[in-house]
């Protein structure tokens, strides 16, 4: 009975999450901004940043839509970028990976590929005017997963820096064929 209610209160923290995150906030605060560039240094490489040949890794993007100030983190890879002087791009780690660093380049929006798991940090306010800042888990076509939030006043720079190191631990290790909640059962049951 008890998991039952726990599920109940977690159901009820999201929606309100969700809720507060698409109100998003009109500007960015210099604390959240600060927060922002954290996390982006933690990644390291950019959207469309010149990468060597042979990378793969983490890469990072911001999207700005209304009042949404998102942070996208997921996996990429270099792509050659034909030309008279040919380099490589970072682009998200799919069969149109050059497409997503050139559009984003050209000042387009970037929707995260379907593809790839990966996470999204945005802010809200909540009902008491409190900026908050929420750390989301998406995959495949399924709904945003909430994995960590907080409120600004916390400064939980790095509580959100290991939120985001976790899960990205979690996309490494996670098999294609599960869910992320089917992964964290036994996940956690092998810790």
């Amino acid at each position: 009975m008890c998991s039952f209610h726990a599920r109940l209160i977690e159901l009820e923290s999201e929606i309100i999450a969700k809720e507060e995150a698409e109100a998003g906030i009109a500007e960015l605060t210099p604390d959240c901004q600060v927060m922002l560039e954290m996390v982006e240094k933690e990644v390291g490489v950019k959207l469309a940043d010149r990468v060597p040949g042979d990378f793969r890794g983490w890469i990072s993007y911001r999207r700005l839509k209304e009042n949404l100030h998102e942070l996208v983190i997921n996996r990429g890879r270099a792509f050659k970028e034909g030309g008279l002087f040919p380099r490589h791009l970072a682009g998200c780690d799919v069969s149109f990976g050059l497409d997503t660093a050139t559009e984003y380049q050209r000042g387009f929006d970037v929707s995260p590929p379907q593809d790839l798991d990966h996470l999204l940090v945005n802010f809200g306010r909540s009902k008491s005017g409190q900026i908050r800042v929420f750390l989301w888990y998406g995959e495949n076509i399924s709904p945003y997963r909430l994995i960590f939030e907080a409120d600004m006043e916390e400064e939980p720079h790095n509580e959100l820096r290991e939120a985001v190191v976790e899960a990205c631990v979690w996309i490494v290790k996670k098999p294609k064929e599960k869910t992320l909640p089917e992964f964290l059962e036994t996940f956690e049951g092998a810790s």
